[in-house]
């Protein structure tokens, strides 16, 4: 009985690591609620979901108000420029594609760069508040970073496009279903969406997991030897099969003749018959 109520149990750091989803998904939204400290709330969401997926205990509203409070004016900043480049951009599209009687065909061309810078500011958001909570440094060489990981990990950046726009997507094309994901928002999506990301973030940042041994006692593993002890197994499985092999070829070879002796008794007859 004890051993199920034990936090070391899978299935209650499953439920544990549930139930802190959903607090620190109240707490974004009711920090998010002046609008302009979106940055800082999404500083304390992302480094609530990246101490969980790296295996911390921790207490989720302590580390969300600090993280909130450490990243503030540097989580504002990048927030501000994310939503008014981000709004000019879109407008800039909306000219281009909707207002035909004021801009000429050469105008049209110009949604090529706009396209570009937008997808600038879709890099930043993807990583800037992540990499804010996660490491210490200044807001122009942190949106340097986020361009620089979002080219060299693209994979993990379309996977990042898809969780965020994946509840929007179901809301437009399936209007039976907006009241409840209106409601699964407010209550646990937000924080769903950033421990999603988080998942390969956190890959992406190299941070250290928290791992347990079976007597209950924790360590330190990164990501590069967690993918050296996979290897690692593939390669001593597929000795096992060579070994076996191995051992099966010379069973075979124990129990037939050897050729060399073949080929003396053949010499032998021919020198026999030719004398």
């Amino acid at each position: 009985m004890n051993g199920a109520f034990n936090s070391d149990n899978p299935m209650m750091r499953l439920l544990t690591n549930f139930f802190n989803l959903m607090f620190v998904n109240l707490l974004f939204v009711f920090t998010c609620i002046p609008i302009v400290t979106i940055g800082p709330s999404l500083c304390g969401l992302y480094k609530v979901c990246l101490c969980i997926v790296g295996g911390e205990d921790t207490e989720v509203f302590k580390t969300y108000f600090k993280e909130f409070k450490a990243s503030f004016w540097k989580g504002l900043g990048m927030w501000m420029i994310i939503l008014t480049t981000g709004a000019f951009f879109i407008y800039e599209l909306y000219l281009i594609y909707f207002q035909n009687d004021r801009l000429s065909g050469n105008f049209s061309l110009l949604q090529y760069p706009v396209w570009l810078m937008l997808l600038i500011v879709l890099q930043i958001f993807l990583y800037g508040f992540a990499l804010l909570a996660s490491f210490e440094n200044s807001l122009k060489k942190t949106m340097i970073n986020c361009l620089l990981l979002s080219i060299k990990n693209f994979p993990i950046t379309i996977m990042l496009v898809v969780i965020w726009i994946f509840t929007a997507f179901i809301y437009a094309n399936v209007p039976d279903m907006q009241y409840m994901l209106i409601g699964f928002e407010l209550f646990f999506n937000f924080a769903l969406r950033a421990y999603l990301c988080s998942i390969f973030l956190h890959k992406a940042f190299g941070l250290k997991k928290i791992r347990y041994r079976k007597d209950g006692s924790e360590y330190e593993e990164s990501w590069e030897e967690e993918d050296e002890d996979e290897d690692s197994d593939i390669d001593s499985d597929s000795d096992e099969d060579e070994e076996i092999e191995e051992e099966g070829s010379d069973e075979e070879d124990d129990d037939g003749s050897d050729p060399s002796d073949d080929e003396e008794t053949d010499t032998e007859e021919k020198e026999s018959s030719d004398d």
